[in-house]
């Protein structure tokens, strides 16, 4: 007698390869575990957005019963892998630094230009000249771009306003790229970038300012989910920023924090203190610091990209992080400054080149885990019955191509949520 079917309304039928995690990583306090399976022949389906069931592409028609407007895909000499979560960006901004890239090629730091008034502060000035419709165009172009490498969930970063009204104006347009584009876009309140021209001196004033008035009208308007900051000499110290964070969690905003990328002042405790849920860049962090990030429930994002674009020497010690047990994750940073690399086949190149993560460890470190880093691995960043349907097609053999073929975009298809919203 044959089972009951599952009812599905869209399919991916006789994929060549289908990248499955048997024991995946689910959240604070439990196991890591880098395993990855490639299956062959496999199809999947989904009803409502949602994966209702995985198998051998010759069991399809015993288990599945298709609705009368079904979508089926031919994944004949495809490979699929979970949709990439690039969970960490400052995608919305304004603005050329092209300048700044080449006085670092010819030697000059970030923090210097910084404090000079370029790198964020250049991009201040020009958030604040434009109107909330040119910022949303010009990001808009930018999101569709990472769409067509294989983007399915994508985390955008306030912070190049300085001053509530442009902060809240970066925020509408997050909100409005989320509303507007077929994959799912989270919002990050970053009030506390950098320290603005105007309190210069008076930088204590502008914590309290954030803390006092900006996040609770933030928190109040639903336009942020997390609450970040960068700690780091230059720019808010250790006090200043718990400050920060704490004022945000009391106001429903969940930690999260820049730390040791230029220098290890204390980022690491601090997160572990406010109980952030994620820790990114590291550059510089110790083996105390990842000895304290084991058991925390903090992800440690790291940022190939930017250490790469920003010409360092030294990278985060991903390795040690990894043979520690840590649910390393990767992202993006794609930013006007400090990173201009925004493909997610590019970011999984550099985290093996420059982090000597195998094929495996930086596919799962760019999806299941930097999921995690955004409270979702409930959801999305692996294949498994009840997640999304968010699905990268290849045209590829297997996985391991993302990293090897670094100029090229190997993506066929980008399915979100059981729809397909690019494919060539």
């Amino acid at each position: 007698m044959m089972s009951t079917r599952v009812l599905a309304d869209f399919a991916i039928h006789g994929l060549a390869s289908l990248v499955l995690f048997p024991n995946p990583y689910s959240g604070r306090g439990t196991k890591v575990c880098w395993d990855i399976e490639e299956k062959h022949d496999f199809s999947l389906a989904s009803r409502n957005g949602k994966i209702c069931w995985v198998g051998p592409a010759d069991k399809f028609s015993d288990n599945i019963k298709l609705t009368s407007d079904a979508e089926v895909m031919n994944g004949n000499g495809l490979s699929g892998i979970p949709g990439f979560v690039d969970s960490h960006t400052h995608l919305v901004y304004a603005g050329d630094r092209s300048g700044e890239f080449e006085l670092r090629v010819q030697g000059k730091k970030y923090l210097d230009i910084l404090a000079s008034g370029g790198g964020i502060l250049k991009t201040v000035s020009c958030i604040r000249s434009l109107s909330e419709d040119e910022i949303f165009f010009e990001s808009r172009e930018r999101v569709w771009r990472m769409i067509e490498t294989g983007v399915t969930t994508l985390e955008i970063k306030s912070g190049y306003g300085l001053d509530l009204e442009n902060e809240m104006k970066m925020l509408r347009v997050i909100k409005r790229l989320g509303d507007e584009l077929p994959i799912r876009v989270v919002p990050t309140f970053m009030g506390a970038h950098a320290v603005p021209v105007e309190y210069k001196e008076r930088p204590d004033a502008f914590v309290k300012l954030i803390c006092e008035n900006w996040i609770p009208k933030v928190a109040e308007s639903k336009l942020a989910r997390f609450n970040d900051v960068f700690t780091e000499n230059k720019a808010f110290n250790v006090d200043q920023s718990r400050a920060i964070l704490e004022a945000g969690r009391k106001n429903g905003l969940i930690p999260k924090i820049h730390a040791d990328e230029v220098n290890a002042i204390g980022g690491i405790d601090l997160a572990i203190e406010v109980g952030a849920i994620s820790a990114d860049h590291l550059l510089k962090t110790t083996s105390d610091g990842i000895s304290k990030l084991v058991g925390s429930g903090v992800v440690p994002t790291l940022l190939p990209g930017t250490s790469t674009f920003l010409l360092e020497t030294h990278h985060a010690p991903a390795r040690a992080m990894i043979d520690a047990g840590l649910p390393v994750a990767i992202a993006s940073d794609f930013n006007p400054g400090s990173c201009q690399f925004s493909s997610a086949n590019l970011i999984q190149t550099l985290a093996m080149l420059q982090l000597k993560m195998s094929a495996a460890e930086t596919l799962m470190a760019a999806t299941l885990h930097a999921a995690h880093a955004l409270m979702l691995g409930n959801e999305t960043g692996s294949i498994e019955i009840g997640k999304n349907m968010d699905i990268v097609l290849l045209e590829a053999s297997s996985y391991k191509q993302i990293g090897y073929r670094a100029g090229e975009n190997l993506v066929h298809a980008v399915i979100s949520k059981g729809i397909p919203v690019f494919s060539i």
